[in-house]
């Protein structure tokens, strides 16, 4: 059994040698690891021919910048293993990942393994003695995806895809959630999920993190989102998931907004505030939805004036 890891490279000189060398020195040795420079300045195309070197199961792809989803498209492209991991050049994942998430996914006939990840800025997983893997169709996972309410993530790190879900899915170039935008239909091609949730995949919070930056291209969510939801609209399960995951968007977006004070857009608010007022008195009703959103929206019933000030206030 081969499985192929992409890993996309991008000016990450800083922490790319702790992510390589945790993909190399993992328990699973059968491995296809296929390092796409993404265009980088800062050292990293070095580093990346230096393991190269040392190590004959790299391949490295040097190319023009073209952004992580052209980066991405492209080790899938070369993957020739029967399982297909992603992992960015500036997270780390646990030496046993790859061999867990194989056995967890050979042991329950499943199309895609995933673990949990730990978030932080220094490197550490978390083991759950005795945590037992759960097992899902794959629309359940969707579901899970969308409400945001568990371990199920719709990062495309952290999993382990047959590469056949691949087949007819790439990631769309030029956009900020690129992973939200593919994920989904990926799961949605699977028969069957299986989750540990065991912390295996650190995902490393750094200053140009998407998280701790605004700029106009976030609103790419929106679109995104829009999208999910017309495509699962003949699903009534997935479709009330996905009218939640679109209404989460628009208050996020909101707020990271409103928190620009007098640069805050009217014309952003305004596109946000009417996907919110279209979607909220569902996501009020639905017994799925998390209580985060629930709260933003029992606000959001005060208007939006009282809404904005409830959000400066808070920063």
């Amino acid at each position: 059994m081969r499985i192929s890891v992409v890993i996309p490279v991008y000016n990450t000189g800083k922490y790319l040698r702790e992510c390589l060398d945790s993909v190399v020195g993992q328990t699973f040795r059968d491995l296809d690891i296929i390092v796409v420079d993404d265009g980088s300045t800062d050292g990293s195309s070095a580093i990346c021919d230096e393991y190269a070197s040392r190590d004959s199961r790299i391949r490295v792809l040097h190319c023009s910048n073209g952004g992580l989803s052209v980066a991405r498209n492209r080790g899938i492209d070369l993957a020739d293993g029967e399982f297909i991991s992603f992992i960015d050049s500036d997270d780390a994942i646990h030496p046993s990942m790859i061999q867990c998430l194989l056995d967890a996914a050979l042991a329950a006939s499943a199309d895609i393994a995933s673990c949990a990840c730990r978030r932080g800025t220094e490197l550490r997983y978390e083991i759950k003695g005795g945590g037992q893997a759960r097992i899902s169709a794959s629309e359940k996972s969707i579901e899970k995806m969308l409400y945001q309410t568990s371990l199920a993530t719709s990062s495309a790190c952290a999993h382990l895809f047959k590469r056949s879900l691949f087949d007819d899915v790439r990631f769309t170039p030029g956009i900020l959630y690129e992973d939200l935008d593919a994920v989904p239909f990926v799961f949605e091609k699977a028969v069957r999920v299986v989750s540990l949730p065991d912390k295996l995949y650190f995902y490393r919070i750094t200053p140009n993190s998407l998280i701790n930056t605004w700029s106009p291209r976030r609103l790419d969510v929106l679109s995104v989102t829009a999208r999910l939801e017309a495509h699962f609209k003949s699903h009534p399960r997935i479709y009330a998931a996905a009218c939640d995951r679109r209404l989460s968007a628009a208050f996020n977006i909101f707020m990271l907004n409103a928190r620009q004070r007098s640069q805050a857009d009217e014309e952003v608010a305004l596109r946000c505030w009417h996907i919110i007022r279209e979607r909220r008195m569902a996501s009020l009703l639905n017994p799925r939805v998390r209580l985060k959103n629930k709260a933003g929206i029992m606000v959001s019933y005060l208007g939006r004036r009282i809404s904005t000030f409830a959000v400066r206030l808070t920063q």
